[in-house]
């Protein structure tokens, strides 16, 4: 990465620390690539210069009673000269060394210099996990989930990767706002509640806030703010975002309490959402059965039973094999 060179006043200030935090960080990261190291390097030498042999003389104003007394004079002024500049350079050096180390203390908590390792997470069908960053948030991943994010979060912003469903609970920091990039949408909080589904084998991005605010950001730059009890569907295929406003828009997030809401949903997305939850496999039999829709809540954690609850509903059998559930038309 090729750094501006900062301006000679901007680095003499941060020298003699008088330089904004801002000024100094820019100067301190521009010193750690190699030309700022050489900029450094030349700064020491002309340093040097100003102590080399042959001026020593200048600073003896009276006559000198023989040569080697003459020598030994010259010699104790070059060492006692040294060890001024020495001072001096150290008191040059002492305010860079301070702001240095605040630096380094804070990379410590910080990635200032966009360095840095990630850890990634999947949850596997059947699971869910909850995940707290080094800033006290928290995410709550559902089942099939996967996040990628910093060890150590960036001075300007906190950013995380997500592919599949989380439930997020931002801590407030207005100077590093947290940023859930879903590849093709940008969720942008300070400190909100939210939760995010957005599976990349399914077609639309849906975002519920909770609490807080959001700004959405889609890749042909559109912004969209939300406010609580918004719901956004970003369609994948047109690129287009509209925000609906369900009265129950909380149960968008019931998943968490191992509860299943249903609202309509056609039967394909029923047995999309059951094979994450119970890591099992559908088998359609009938592609008529997928015409029918359901709407049921349920929190049992026994699949058998769920699917006789189903089944009291439309005219479709679930008949469940080993590792394979068959999903058939009753008359058949």
């Amino acid at each position: 990465m090729i750094m501006n060179i900062p301006d000679n006043d901007i680095i003499e200030r941060t020298l003699n620390n008088e330089a904004t935090p801002d000024e100094a960080k820019m100067v301190i990261r521009w010193f750690k690539t190699k030309e700022g190291q050489l900029w450094l390097s030349s700064r020491i030498d002309e340093d040097e210069k100003l102590i080399l042999e042959g001026e020593e003389h200048f600073q003896v104003n009276h006559k000198i009673p023989s040569d080697v007394i003459y020598s030994n004079i010259l010699k104790r002024l070059k060492t006692q000269k040294l060890k001024r500049r020495i001072f001096q350079a150290a008191a040059l050096l002492i305010p860079f060394i301070l702001v240095a180390a605040s630096f380094f203390y804070v990379n410590s908590k910080v990635d200032l210099l966009a360095v840095n390792e990630y850890d990634e997470i999947y949850v596997p069908k059947g699971e869910r996990m909850q995940v707290i960053f080094q800033d006290g948030s928290k995410v709550y991943l559902n089942s099939e989930s996967r996040i990628r994010y910093p060890r150590k979060f960036g001075l300007n912003e906190r950013k995380v990767e997500l592919e599949g469903e989380g439930w997020f609970d931002i801590a407030k920091n207005p100077n590093r706002p947290f940023i859930v990039d879903l590849n093709c949408l940008r969720v942008k909080v300070m400190g909100t509640i939210f939760d995010v589904k957005a599976y990349p084998n399914e077609n639309d991005i849906s975002v519920v806030l909770e609490s807080g605010s959001v700004e959405l950001k889609t890749v042909m730059s559109n912004s969209i703010n939300m406010i609580p009890g918004d719901k956004a569907v970003y369609n994948r295929s047109s690129g287009r975002c509209k925000i609906l406003h369900p009265d129950n828009y909380k149960l968008s997030s019931a998943w968490k309490q191992n509860v299943l809401v249903f609202n309509n949903s056609s039967l394909s997305d029923v047995i999309v959402t059951l094979s994450r939850a119970y890591n099992v496999n559908f088998i359609v039999e009938d592609s008529v059965a997928l015409s029918y829709t359901y709407t049921i809540t349920t929190n049992s954690k026994n699949l058998a039973f769920l699917l006789k609850e189903l089944e009291k509903i439309t005219p479709v059998r679930f008949i469940i094999n080993e590792n394979d559930i068959r999903v058939k038309m009753i008359n058949k």
